[in-house]
């Protein structure tokens, strides 16, 4: 079938350095995930097979900051002519502003949902717009916002935040919820609410706002992005690590024999139970 000479080979490394958390968000999949709860070896992110990728992003089931050692895997990730990013809650982003700045790192995203009981991390994001500004070194700032059935009246004061912090823009993402229905079901008039709600807020600071696109299957995260967890197994999603479903050990198994189970993967994709929900 010509469908298989067309699946191109993943150009994102998302790696998950933890999936240790200081914050206990009710929306995440740590609150059901059976995972042991482990660190990123330095020694073994040296093995990984980072150059054969366009870019590594640092995010997972868990906070990147926490790791000591992130700012020198971004590093050595940017001496292989590899580009490099984080998704953070901004919770630490004080602690570690000279290491960031330091670093090479090419992009940073703040994941906030809420404002409610956020004002640490509000002053975190102001702050390093102030040291972005003062140190003249330009690094990609987004806010990520997760949409949800209960905060699209919210999102207008986040994407402002942004705005008067002066950073690139905001990403929407839907929400994935199968893991705990309690969460709620977002329906399109709430994704196209809260991108309407978004794009009004940042017109007034001349923000980009990027938006969900249409479903697909193969979905587009899958298709440009492998998900490696901490202890160096290769999932199809990050979605999918919680439901098992993997592709090995990548240190064990070999970047070539995981990306063909991945490429594999996404042929049968349709079958999957999971991904047949997924709304993304």
């Amino acid at each position: 079938m010509a469908m298989s000479f067309l699946l191109p080979t993943p150009q994102i490394l998302q790696l998950e350095v933890t999936n240790d958390c200081n914050m206990r968000c009710g929306i995440c999949m740590r609150s059901t995930s059976k995972r042991d709860v482990g660190y990123l070896k330095l020694e073994d992110y040296e093995r990984l097979p980072v150059e054969e990728f366009k870019e590594v992003a640092f995010h997972g089931w868990g906070e990147p900051l926490l790791h000591p050692d992130l700012f020198r895997m971004v590093d050595m990730a940017s001496r292989r002519g590899v580009k490099t990013s984080v998704i953070t809650n901004a919770t630490l982003l004080d602690r570690r502003m000279d290491e960031l700045f330091e670093s090479k790192l090419d992009s940073i995203a703040f994941g906030i949902y809420t404002l409610r009981n956020r004002d640490g991390v509000v002053e975190n994001v102001r702050r390093f717009a102030i040291e972005r500004e003062r140190r003249g070194r330009r690094i990609e700032a987004w806010v990520d916002i997760t949409i949800l059935p209960w905060n699209v009246d919210e999102i207008p004061r986040i994407v402002s935040l942004a705005g008067e912090a002066c950073l690139d823009g905001v990403v929407l993402h839907k929400l994935f919820s199968l893991h705990n229905p309690s969460i709620g079901v977002l329906s399109s008039a709430d994704v196209k609410n809260a991108c309407e709600a978004a794009r009004d807020a940042a017109e007034e600071y001349g923000l980009k706002v990027y938006c969900p696109p249409p479903r697909t299957r193969p979905c587009r995260v899958a298709l440009s992005t492998l998900f490696v967890s901490w202890d160096c197994r290769a999932y199809p999603c990050c979605f999918l690590c919680e439901m098992g479903v993997g592709h090995g050990n990548v240190l064990n198994d070999g970047y070539e024999l995981i990306v063909r189970k991945h490429k594999g993967f996404l042929r049968g994709m349709r079958e999957s139970a999971v991904c047949r929900e997924c709304p993304w």
